[in-house]
């Protein structure tokens, strides 16, 4: 190997590492959905009282509603329910009587 091919190949390392630097230092938000018209957040966690259970409840932050889904490791099946207006759970929270 030449002086000048360890030179080039030194450099190339440099350029590409200033490039990786660029993308980890800067990075850009994902965006799972096309547009603004639905915003959708997941949760997931383990349910309570269903040991071979782990839940994700899906929320639409539009319309305020809940919605989860369970999933069974024991027999490899998924569970759907109805969802849930977050708001309708709230009204007469923190009123006096």
């Amino acid at each position: 190997m030449t002086h000048r091919s360890l030179t080039v190949l030194i450099v190339l390392n440099l350029i590409l590492l200033g490039g990786l630097s660029l993308t980890v230092m800067n990075p850009t938000p994902a965006q799972a959905q096309f547009g603004n018209a639905r915003q959708f957040t997941m949760i997931a966690g383990q349910a309570t009282g269903r040991d071979s259970q782990s839940v994700i409840y899906i929320l639409d932050l539009n319309s305020s509603k809940v919605a989860p889904i369970f999933y069974n490791s024991s027999n490899n099946t998924i569970q759907y329910f109805t969802g849930r207006t977050i708001s309708d759970d709230f009204q007469g929270v923190g009123r006096s009587r």
